[in-house]
């Protein structure tokens, strides 16, 4: 019996997320489990991706490398700025702390690399790429912009990536179950930002910038708040995703993109069609 192509998609990218959470598990019973559960991460990306050969949709690269960074600069000023903000409201409110200059550039590199990087390299270069392979049904608009994207990023964004950090307060390798509002409240947020790392996935045809976004998003968040406290960096983070979505992100989804070269493996794609 011949197996559905979507069908075979799910399966595919359902045993490289199973294993990943296996070895996550394994390792958390040692110290450094995450570098060491977020390397494996980059590992089974990578494995992905050139099972299916690393070209076309299945390329982490964008189509227009110029426009990506450029995008992702913006997007980094958004955010850095922001997080400068929360640290000069804290100071003025005179509740800033004191933080080890060493400890914010390992949180820097763990947001950007293993956090935005690796998840970013998973989840949307290999599991979205595969699954839009499949389910290639497409929608017209995202948040109210005209942009035809895919289900397949839906179906990423929702269902593997999304609902699966509910797995962050389970091991059942060491029996530990605590699923708390904090947790429940992190799953729904990855939910929506998956989708959107994904459409901006789309839009570019790589990866850069959703990494950058996500990377620093969560640094802009956490790490920031060691010095000023979750308030003052939740709320310069909300500020500068509403001017993303309301300035930013229309005009990234709306702009055309010039033309980019051609060049060996490397082919250019249509708007709003994932590579």
């Amino acid at each position: 019996m011949r197996l559905d192509g979507k069908l075979l998609a799910v399966l595919e990218v359902s045993l490289f997320e199973t294993a990943f959470f296996v070895s996550a598990w394994l390792l958390e019973r040692g110290g450094g489990y995450g570098w060491y559960s977020k390397t494996v991460m980059i590992i089974l990306g990578l494995a992905g991706l050139a099972l299916h050969g690393l070209k076309g949709r299945y390329s982490p690269l964008p189509r227009n490398l110029a426009r990506s960074l450029l995008w992702s600069a913006a997007v980094a000023a958004l955010l850095l700025g922001g997080a400068l903000a929360a640290i000069a409201a804290s100071a003025l409110a005179g509740t800033l702390r004191p933080v080890d200059p060493l400890a914010v550039l390992v949180d820097l590199a763990w947001f950007t690399v293993f956090v935005g990087f690796a998840e970013e390299l998973f989840f949307r270069g290999y599991v979205q790429a595969r699954l839009n392979e499949a389910f290639d049904s497409t929608y017209g608009s995202f948040l109210g912009v005209r942009f035809e994207w895919h289900q397949g990023t839906l179906i990423t964004g929702v269902l593997f990536f999304g609902l699966p950090h509910l797995l962050t307060g389970v091991n059942p390798f060491t029996g530990y179950f605590h699923v708390g509002a904090a947790t429940i409240l992190m799953t729904l947020s990855a939910c929506f930002m998956g989708v959107v790392w994904g459409v901006l996935k789309e839009e570019t045809g790589g990866i850069i910038l959703p990494a950058v976004f996500h990377g620093l998003l969560d640094f802009a968040t956490f790490s920031v708040a060691r010095a000023t406290g979750i308030m003052f960096s939740a709320a310069a983070v909300g500020a500068a995703l509403f001017l993303f979505f309301t300035y930013l992100l229309p005009r990234m989804l709306q702009e055309e993109e010039p033309a980019a070269p051609r060049a060996r493996g490397f082919t250019s794609t249509p708007r709003g069609r994932p590579r």
